[in-house]
């Protein structure tokens, strides 16, 4: 893998969630309509983009795999928020938080 950045965008219009990478082979660009059924619910009120060092998103990988929803969120500085809902084996909820700063202003 030759990406060191996850580039999300946000948008109240289309592609309205975008997840990118970039590396020697070329980019990847991931869509997520708003009404895609992996989406619960999706509030945007203007265009951010952002780039997070993937070094810094790779601890959360474990939470993502053990998890049943997930929360995505930014804030106006373009601070992550991940929210992971787990279940153990009782069936007991328990949430897992992570955070990361932006990597870098991406000019739109």
């Amino acid at each position: 893998m030759t990406s060191e950045v996850l580039q999300i965008l946000m948008s109240p219009d289309k592609p309205y969630f975008r997840l990118s990478t970039f590396g020697y082979a070329g980019s990847i660009h991931a869509d997520y309509p708003k009404d895609s059924d992996m989406v619960e619910s999706f509030q945007c009120e203007q265009t951010q983009t952002n780039r997070y060092k993937l070094s810094l998103l790779k601890p959360s990988v474990k939470a993502l795999s053990l998890s049943c929803k997930i929360s995505i969120r930014t804030d106006h500085r373009g601070f992550l928020s991940l929210q992971y809902m787990v279940r153990n084996e009782d069936g007991q909820v328990s949430f897992v938080e992570y955070y990361c700063c932006p990597d870098e202003d991406v000019e739109e």
